[in-house]
């Protein structure tokens, strides 16, 4: 039987039948929800912004009108409280926005795709079926109705995408370009890089003679010596063998190699790195670190704190690496040329790039965290060839930016390379970046390296825990090596400084607090009037602190307390960490670095 197609079913022509199915309602009323969803997200988020405080929380007209106050009154104890109120207050909502934003991005997005997805659903259920009787000429299959319904849904979507990504963007840093070229020439009227030379790794021996990294050979701030002064003075030269000018400034701590003292500087135009004598201070070269079109286009955003030469340089007694915020790295010799250079490009870190070098036999390796969110996959961990500056292995990190410095250390006769960022302290070969355990034991943001001491690896920040981990394990360790944790004196800046009996922490606030090292609990605290940054160190059996002042205090810590010693004074503002050597103490001011030595 042949049926003609006049006889066929005519198809529903009218939008009104079709808006009666309970696919087109569904879908309309989701496109409605999530349209509202993603505005008043939006509009929470611009609101929030409009508030944001874009500079350093630490840097706010009423903190810094307290902290004038307290340097004039600075036995006012109710000033002080206010003081610390004040800026715990301010960093806990510097904080909040931060994560404010950064969940209310992710959802913004999720509500911006569900509104496009149930629009365009709807637009298509909202098209008329053609009817071979009417229909017009080909090609001719929307009304004007659909036409207008899908610019409409397609203009919202842009609309809507458009302000995500520009919200998302406002509280990011710029990412370097995926063509940034890996290896930064130097500039032609420079000097042309010295030719590189393989050298066998300097000895153990020779390593834990020097100072050659930040806080020490291992990280930890223990000096090998015992023949340090314990008092000194700028003002009167009292045992200050010589300080000398430091030509750019910068927040990164010396290091010590036989007689060559070595350290960076760097401002918004230029990087350099400076070989002082270190018998005399005389400064002996400055050597500028090359950079790219992209790392030197604008400075990197950086925070007081930290600076444009925050990381402290790594040296194995032939060559000094030294990189800085901006991503430029440099090898030089130790005469001051040029051996290579690299760009990793500028780190995306809401504070600047921070984290110092660490080395291992004739690799050097830079621990880059970046990003805002462990989903955002930007952190990694390089290891380079001492020599030339080739790549040897890297490996991803799954954590956010962070401000710790790795360590390597060796115990049971297993090096370990060993890191802190929120949520892991991850420990790797350094041989091959293999990674050997993890723990899950942090969040919020990182500044304190971790240590290892008695076969733990003591490790923290302000707004996690702290926690002792043993060495020895593999895998995922959360639930079996973490042997005790402590919620008291949690350190924000400050390293902490370890021995068999104590782990002692410094907040920046200046509440030295001792614990237990087998077991964590409190034994006591010691509360300064001033602020901190320098991480503690230990020669002997004899505390050395350095205040952001200047001022110096030197203390004998117990299980039962912390007796005071002596006091002495750089006059001048001190936030870095002293190198130790055969009877002498290096330590870098605000615009001196100075040779402290018994006359």
């Amino acid at each position: 039987m042949t049926q003609s197609v006049s006889d066929l079913p005519t198809p529903a022509s009218d939008p009104a039948d079709l808006r009666t199915s309970s696919e087109y309602r569904l879908t309309v009323r989701t496109a409605v929800v999530g349209g509202v969803f993603s505005a008043i997200v939006c509009a929470l988020l611009l609101y929030d912004y409009s508030l944001r405080r874009a500079d350093d929380p630490a840097e706010t007209i009423a903190l810094q009108a307290l902290k004038a106050a307290l340097h004039e009154s600075p036995d006012n104890e109710p000033l002080r409280q206010q003081f610390r109120q004040l800026d715990q207050a301010l960093r806990e909502d510097y904080f909040r926005r931060r994560a404010f934003a950064a969940v209310g991005s992710v959802l913004l997005l999720a509500g911006v795709a569900v509104t496009l997805i149930a629009a365009s659903r709807a637009t298509a259920l909202n098209r008329p079926v053609p009817n071979p009787e009417t229909l017009g000429p080909p090609g001719d299959l929307e009304t004007p109705l659909s036409r207008l319904a899908r610019w409409a849904v397609a203009s919202v979507g842009v609309v809507l995408a458009l302000t995500a990504a520009g919200l998302s963007l406002a509280y990011r840093s710029p990412i370097p370009p995926a063509d940034e070229p890996a290896v930064a020439a130097a500039d032609e009227d420079e000097q042309e890089p010295a030719v590189a030379k393989r050298y066998p790794p300097p000895s153990r021996e020779a390593i834990e003679a020097a100072w050659p990294r930040f806080r020490g050979p291992y990280g930890n701030g223990v000096s090998a010596y015992t023949n340090v002064p314990k008092e000194w003075d700028a003002a009167t030269g009292k045992n200050i063998r010589w300080k000398t000018e430091v030509p750019l400034p910068g927040n990164s701590s010396p290091v010590v190699w036989e007689d060559r003292v070595v350290l960076t500087g760097a401002d918004e135009d230029r990087r350099e790195v400076y070989g002082f004598d270190a018998d005399s201070g005389r400064l002996l070269w400055r050597a500028e670190v090359p950079g790219t079109p992209h790392s030197t286009a604008e400075p990197p955003q950086v925070m007081d704190d930290t600076g444009f030469a925050a990381p402290t340089p790594v040296t194995d007694g032939r060559h000094v690496f030294a990189i800085f915020a901006n991503g430029d790295m440099a090898a030089f010799d130790f005469e001051g040329a040029l051996v290579w250079s690299h760009s990793f490009g500028i780190p995306e870190n809401v504070y600047g790039h921070a984290s110092s070098l660490a080395m291992h036999e004739n690799l050097v390796f830079v621990q880059i965290d970046q990003g805002y969110m462990p989903e955002d996959e930007k952190s990694r961990l390089y290891a380079m060839d001492a020599a030339t500056g080739e790549m040897v292995w890297e490996v991803k990190r799954p954590v956010p930016n962070s401000w710790t410095s790795p360590i390597v250390v060796e115990y049971e006769g297993r090096w370990q390379l060993i890191t802190a960022a929120d949520p892991w302290v991850i420990a790797y070969n350094p041989a091959d970046g293999s990674e050997l355990w993890r723990a899950r034991c942090l969040r919020g943001d990182c500044g304190p390296s971790p240590v290892l001491a008695g076969g733990m690896v003591q490790v923290g920040n302000e707004y996690s825990e702290w926690s002792a981990i043993r060495a020895d394990g593999a895998g995922d360790v959360t639930e079996t090596h973490v042997v005790w944790t402590a919620e008291d004196g949690l350190p924000d800046t400050c390293s902490p400084l370890v021995t068999d009996e104590l782990v002692m922490l410094m907040p920046s606030t200046g509440y030295f607090t001792g614990l237990d090292a087998q077991t964590g609990a409190m034994l006591w605290e010691v509360e300064f009037d001033d602020f901190f940054t320098s991480s503690p160190s230990l020669v002997g059996d004899l505390l050395y602190l350095f205040d952001k002042e200047g001022g110096s205090w030197i203390g004998r810590p117990t299980p039962e307390g912390c007796e005071p010693v002596a006091t002495g004074s750089l006059g001048e503002p001190c936030v870095t960490s002293p190198a130790f050597q055969d009877g002498r103490l290096y330590i870098r001011g605000e615009s001196h670095l100075f040779c402290i030595e018994e006359d």
